[in-house]
């Protein structure tokens, strides 16, 4: 049965004083996360870490590992957990950020886990394309780009910065995600067949087709 809205805020509030008793330096980055996802995304993330909860909305004590299986930045990657895609390539995605400090506001995931410093040369590539496309799109003042860690899973901001506007956290509506999704999302072109040189065409068999 799915999450209602109720149960996500209970679930919340119980999973946030959880985060508090946890080791990580990152506590504020994970209630963050925790508090801008919706029903959905509570319930893959819960799925994801193992954590059950009852239909009141009540979550048992702390899990005996602190650490989750797999970072919900690898669970995104894999496709367990809902996100909003805009571009990708060997190595690496690009999604928009679900509490955006700014308008555009997107993030880059190598697609397996590395150190920071480790981050592949396609995923910065990868940024300036994303960041170029924003500048174009929606003409911020400037694009901030820097790397971070969360869960220990390295990832690249790249953030908008836009004239009178104070760069702030806030959780965004999925309708306005959407939007941003549609226009800054990228098709990746199908790859160009060969061209047969001339004298080889001889040596193809003939294939007989017809239009419906």
């Amino acid at each position: 049965m799915a999450i209602s809205k109720e149960q996500a805020e209970q679930l919340k509030k119980q999973l946030l004083v959880q985060v508090d008793q946890l080791p990580q330096e990152n506590k504020e980055e994970i209630k963050e996360y925790i508090k801008g996802l919706d029903e959905a995304g509570l319930e893959a993330f819960l799925k994801q870490n193992k954590i059950k909860y009852s239909e009141s909305g009540e979550v048992p004590g702390t899990q005996e590992s602190a650490e989750p299986e797999k970072p919900i930045f690898q669970s995104i990657v894999d496709g367990d957990t809902p996100s909003y895609k805009i571009a990708e390539n060997d190595k690496s995605i690009a999604i928009l950020e679900i509490n955006p400090l700014s308008k555009g506001h997107s993030i880059i995931l190598p697609k397996k886990q590395v150190p920071i410093e480790k981050l592949p040369k396609s995923a910065l590539t990868l940024a300036q394309k994303i960041a170029a496309r924003i500048k174009k799109k929606f003409k911020p003042e400037d694009i901030k780009i820097e790397t971070s860690a969360f869960q220990n899973y390295p990832m690249i901001n790249i953030i908008p910065i836009y004239k009178d506007q104070q760069l702030k956290k806030e959780k965004a509506e999925e309708s306005e995600l959407k939007k941003l999704q549609k226009k800054l999302e990228t098709k990746t072109r199908a790859k160009r067949p060969k061209k047969i040189k001339q004298e080889d065409t001889s040596k193809l068999p003939k294939i007989s087709f017809r239009i419906p």
